[in-house]
Parts: structure tokens; C-alpha cells; sequence
């Protein structure tokens, strides 16, 4: 089996064992937060000793969210580290991991994947040290179609937002366990604690609930503009615009 990412600590000497269990956990999240499902399931392609390396490598039918996920770490890990701040894909999420794992990995640490290659040096540690999203939290839920969930590593799921967009994650308690089970592929409400970026993107929620409601037929953004008669042909947000300017 091919390996979509490859993790080194120590290269070049004797592995220290703490080290390398600890950034290999931190890796794995780093990779959950970039998944578009909680369903990528990671094997181990690969394990050579001495220097620890492991290849990991994404299977089964998600394989492809998977490899997505990992290029977008090592790329995302070489822009921080060159100087040009948080990838526009990563999540204050995804950016804490990283800070983790290269804080556990030591100097003599790199990853690996589609023939780039990361050090996860000092450099790197100060590009991560000058990134501090700005984090919004407040109740709220979310609505959308639930295309993951994973309980063998974590209570984990995932939601495309009903409207489009980039996947919410989920972490919920053992308690919701089945109903998150019974909600996979469902049109779905979870409510909770919600995390948005500065953008206003929500990208996690802490499931308190969630339920299984009927899917709407037409999303906000398709009601924009709707009943064209009413707003002769233009957008609602348009149309208040124009009669604001008219006395």
C-alpha cells in the first residue's frame, strides 16, 4: 500500500518513543480537522525503527478525503513555516494540532507527503507561535446532511452545511453516541456550543443534541431574490437598497 503521508522524529538517531507516539496522535487530529468526514479510516502503510518512521496511509471508501487531507497539511505546514501565515483551509482547530505536534516532535522531525517535505524545526514552531485566530463561541445549532461518524478514535462526526460549504466537525459524549449513528446520511439538526472563525464560518460545534428534521426545498440562499415580482427581478438585498436611495 502506497503511504499518502509519511511522519519521521529523530531522523538520523536512535527514536525517542514518547516523542513519536505524541506527535503521531497530533498528526492524526491534524488530519481529522482537515477531513471533509469523520470516516477516513488511517492504516499504517509502513514502520521502520532506528529513526521512527510510520507511513500512513488512507483506505476504504473516503480514501480520496483522506489524501485530500493529508497534502493539505504538509502544504499548509510549509506555508506557516515560510512566513505566510494560516492556510486559508485550515481551522484554529487544524492550527492548535499542528502547534502540538511540532511542540512533541522535536527538531529532527519532518512529514512527508506527494514529494513535499516539511521539517518540523524551530522555524516552523515560530511561524505557528505568530498565528492566533480570533475564535467566536456561542449556542447555537447547525443544520445539514451528516456524512460521518466515528466512535473507534474519538466521538467524531461531520456535517455539510445545509446551503453548501466547508464541513462542520462534531464532537459529541458517549451518551449521543447512537443518535449520532442513527442520523449518518440523514438531514440533521445538532445543537451545541458552536466555534466560527473570523470570517463568521462556523467549523465546530459540541453536540449537546441531535435530531433527524425534514430537509427544506429551498436553502436562505435560494430566497435570495425569490418572488422576482415582489422585487422586480433583483435581489431582496438589492431591492431594500434601491428603495432606501428613493425619497
Amino acid at each position: 500500500m502506497d503511504a499518502d503521508i509519511v511522519l519521521t522524529v529523530d531522523d538520523g538517531q536512535s527514536a525517542d518513543a514518547a516523542r513519536f507516539f505524541a506527535a503521531g496522535v497530533h498528526l492524526l487530529e491534524l488530519l481529522d480537522d482537515l477531513s471533509d468526514t469523520a470516516d477516513v479510516q488511517w492504516k499504517v502503510a509502513d514502520l521502520k525503527l532506528g529513526s521512527a518512521v510510520s507511513a500512513l496511509a488512507a483506505e476504504g471508501e473516503h480514501r480520496t478525503e483522506g489524501i485530500d487531507a493529508a497534502r493539505a497539511a504538509v502544504t499548509g505546514l510549509a506555508r506557516i513555516r515560510d512566513g505566510n501565515g494560516m492556510p486559508a483551509d485550515w481551522t484554529p482547530n487544524a492550527v492548535a494540532h499542528a502547534k502540538d505536534m511540532v511542540r512533541r516532535a522535536g527538531d529532527r522531525s519532518k512529514v512527508e507527503a506527494a514529494s513535499n517535505v516539511v521539517w518540523l524545526d524551530r522555524r516552523l514552531r515560530n511561524g505557528l507561535d505568530e498565528i492566533s485566530p480570533w475564535v467566536r463561541e456561542f449556542y447555537g445549532s447547525v443544520r445539514g446532511q451528516m456524512t460521518g461518524v466515528n466512535v473507534t478514535r474519538g466521538n467524531r462526526a461531520s456535517i455539510k452545511p445545509q446551503g453548501g460549504g466547508r464541513v462542520v466537525h462534531v464532537g459529541f459524549p458517549t451518551q449521543l453516541a447512537q443518535k449520532m449513528r442513527d442520523g449518518l446520511l440523514e438531514f440533521v439538526e445538532v445543537e451545541g456550543t458552536l466555534r466560527q472563525n473570523e470570517d463568521g464560518r462556523t467549523y465546530y460545534i459540541t453536540a449537546d443534541d441531535v435530531r433527524v428534521v425534514e430537509e427544506p426545498t429551498l436553502t436562505w440562499r435560494e430566497l435570495r431574490g425569490y418572488m422576482p415580482e415582489i422585487t422586480e427581478g433583483m435581489t431582496v438585498a438589492d431591492y431594500l437598497e434601491a428603495i432606501r436611495g428613493q425619497d
